[in-house]
Order: C-alpha cells, then structure tokens, then sequence
C-alpha cells in the first residue's frame, strides 16, 4: 500500500448524490408515491395498493431474494468504498476509486471499479482481505483486471449463502 498518502479527501456533492442515490431515492420517492397514491386514489385504495405491494414482496420468495441480493449490493458498494480509505487506495489527492456498478450474481456481488489515475489494479488487489473483512459475511473476495480496460477493476465478492441465487446471471 502506499505510504506518503494525503487523507481521504471529503467527497463532493455530486460525488456525495452519486454515493448516496439509491438511498436518497428511497426517501424521496416513497413519501412522494404515497402522496400521489392517496391523492389519485384516495387513502383507502393507496393504503391496499401499498399493502398489497409490501405483502407481494414479502410473500413471493423470487422478490425477496431480488429485493435482498439488490440491498446486498447498495451495502456492498458502501463497505468496499469504506475498505479503500481505511487501506488508502487513494490519488496523492485522497480521491478514492470509483465504483462504477455493482450486480447481483449467482456467488454474491461484482462490481467494476475506475482506477483515477495514480491507483493501479494492483493497489485494489492488495487489499484484497480489507475488502473480504469490511464486506460482511463475505467468504472470499476475487480482484481481477479487465481485459480491455487498464484502469478497470472487477472485484467479485463471494459470498457462502449465494449459491441458491441462479437468476443473479439474467438480471
């Protein structure tokens, strides 16, 4: 790992609305479709419309495994991005890598991560064990260059209880 690093530099507030989006729409959004629901329909109808909706999911276990292999990966792209600054995989600048996208796969979570410029494929794969320790039950975790892309990362994050996850390859 690097030693004469600067610190995390604080993100900004694009990057902050990019780190953060899948939360802020869930609170934005949920509040904004019940408002409109009971509003279009009524409080009766949007109250049903909801239940109906938060029974389907909890009820249908190929929506609760979607839902949860989506959560798992909101949560994942938090804790490597937290692996990156505790183990310093950052520019001279403090800027950290960027995770680019994170899926679900049968194993566990891929996700591809932009190397900036003064971070190497290699730096992301020495810390290859702080990503397995900051990624909750996280079993192993494969760090891996792409083969087109030099500044390209693919870490898959395995994880043991994935394996009954056969649709993750089609979504």
């Amino acid at each position: 790992m690097k030693s004469s690093v600067a610190p995390v530099a604080p993100p900004g507030p694009v990057t902050f609305l990019w780190r953060w989006r899948y939360e802020i729409a869930v609170l934005a959004g949920a509040p904004a479709i019940a408002v409109m629901a009971v509003r279009g329909w009524g409080a009766w109808w949007a109250l049903a419309g909801g239940t109906a909706t938060v029974l389907t999911v909890c009820l249908w276990p190929e929506a609760r495994r979607r839902l949860a292999a989506r959560v798992w990966c909101v949560i994942t792209t938090h804790r490597v991005r937290k692996a990156f600054a505790e183990g310093m995989v950052v520019t001279r600048r403090g800027k950290l890598p960027v995770i680019v996208c994170t899926r679900p796969e049968a194993f566990g979570e891929r996700l591809w991560v932009w190397c900036r410029a003064g971070i190497s494929p290699r730096d992301v794969e020495e810390t290859r064990e702080l990503i397995a320790a900051a990624c909750w039950f996280a079993s192993e975790v494969r760090v891996w260059r792409h083969p087109q892309r030099a500044s390209l990362v693919v870490i898959d994050v395995v994880r043991p209880r994935a394996a009954d996850r056969d649709w993750a390859t089609e979504v």
